[in-house]
């Protein structure tokens, strides 16, 4: 088809990208979400970015060119983040707001966000207004930025029981082919291999095809939306520029302004969820260059009613990559890292995680500089007293000899 991280300790998972949150489980969840709604009583909050308009009346939501968007300013003080000084010379029309576990960076390339260093495409390109704020569209906060800083808010998040597994192309659709991966035989392998390792953690595996046969794209839906609880994961390989390698993530991209919602909008919080989820494995445990996640109107995706992804496992048209794609030793990496993404979105998606916000960490101002008194100088020693010169007496002066002048007598 055309076209170091921080790890979030979540109970026995990690999940590299969704950071801003500590989920509880079990016994702690009913007094977790106590303590929630003693917390709310007390202070009032914006309420959290909705797809429905009037959930958003606390948002100052402004219109330019007719898309929705909201201050990058309402977002920092919503999810508790605070700006973050770039390291050396500041990039013009970047952004980075944090809080020490989680990190958003807007720009400088205006659809391009990184989420704890995983690169997201945004639907619309962010906005700055006339005091220098930037704008973020609400369909990128509602449908990007919510899903993945807390996938346990997403409304109709649902446990997985079933993946459904589609190895793309088949029978006399080859898909790509280059001199170094067939994009239907690779696709095939990592699907297989993929099953196996879900079966043994006890998923239901459902495949679309386990041999080289052609099956439509709407069959391949069929199976998904004929499948209980289930997740839809489609596996391709790209194609493009030489130069160009790296992992990628589609998900349906919005409906626009005068367009028909599709039954796929419905999961579109949760697919998104399972794009960074799969997206973050595949770059941290196969060690797969980061094309990020992305959103189009592929076919697979629109009629699926569950969360699906198309993932495209890497580009053949470029020899390193394409190379190493067709070698089960990297094709066993990706099966793994894949395994591992859907298991960690299946935790976060079970109704009984519970999410709490941790508090933005306190900031207090440093402490004042304590004002050192110089040493004093060392006190010259006093110059020993000079001894006075001894006087030196005037040599006597002898009396003259007395003349005799008697007279003889």
């Amino acid at each position: 088809m055309k076209m170091r991280s921080l790890a979030w300790r979540c109970g026995l998972v990690v999940l590299p990208a969704w950071l801003a949150l500590a989920p509880v489980s079990g016994e702690d969840a009913t007094a977790a979400a106590t303590s929630a709604a003693e917390a709310n009583a007390e202070k009032t909050v914006p309420a959290a970015p909705s797809a429905a308009p009037s959930t958003v009346g606390t948002w100052n939501v402004r219109t330019v060119d007719e898309v929705e968007y909201i201050p990058l300013e309402d977002l920092r003080s919503f999810y508790k983040l605070m700006p973050l000084q770039p390291k050396g010379r500041k990039v013009a029309g970047q952004r980075i707001v944090g809080n020490g576990e989680v990190e958003l960076r807007f720009g400088p390339v205006p659809r391009e966000l990184f989420i704890q260093e995983r690169l997201c495409y945004l639907s619309h390109s962010v906005q700055e207004d006339s005091t220098g704020d930037l704008l973020v569209s609400k369909v990128d906060v509602v449908q990007l930025i919510e899903p993945v800083l807390r996938p346990t808010y997403i409304a109709n998040r649902s446990a997985v029981r079933t993946v459904v597994i589609d190895a793309a192309h088949g029978g006399h659709d080859t898909g790509t082919v280059t001199n170094f991966a067939r994009e239907a035989d690779v696709a095939l392998v990592v699907a297989t291999k993929l099953g196996a390792e879900l079966q043994k953690r006890g998923y239901e595996v459902r495949f679309t095809r386990q041999d080289n046969q052609y099956l439509s794209p709407q069959a391949r839906v069929d199976r998904a939306n004929e499948a209980p609880a289930a997740i839809f994961v489609s596996l391709h390989l790209n194609s493009g520029r030489s130069d160009i390698k790296g992992v990628q993530m589609y998900t349906l991209a919005p409906a626009g302004k005068n367009e028909k919602p599709m039954p796929g909008h419905e999961f579109s919080q949760s697919s998104m969820a399972l794009a960074m989820a799969l997206q973050s494995s595949l770059v941290e445990k196969a060690e797969a260059a980061d094309g990020g996640c992305r959103r189009a109107h592929y076919s697979p995706l629109n009629s699926l009613r569950c969360p699906g992804v198309m993932a495209e496992l890497g580009f053949a048209t470029n020899p390193e990559e394409g190379t190493r794609l067709n070698t089960e030793e990297y094709q066993i990496k990706l099966a793994s890292a894949l395994a591992l993404g859907i298991d960690n979105f299946a935790r976060v998606m079970n109704p009984a995680t519970v999410m709490q916000v941790q508090k933005a960490p306190v900031v207090e101002p440093p402490p004042a500089p304590v004002k050192v008194e110089p040493a004093p100088a060392p006190k010259k020693a006093a110059p020993a007293p000079k001894k006075a010169a001894p006087r030196k007496r005037a040599p006597r002066r002898r009396a003259p000899a007395r003349r005799n002048n008697r007279r003889k007598r």
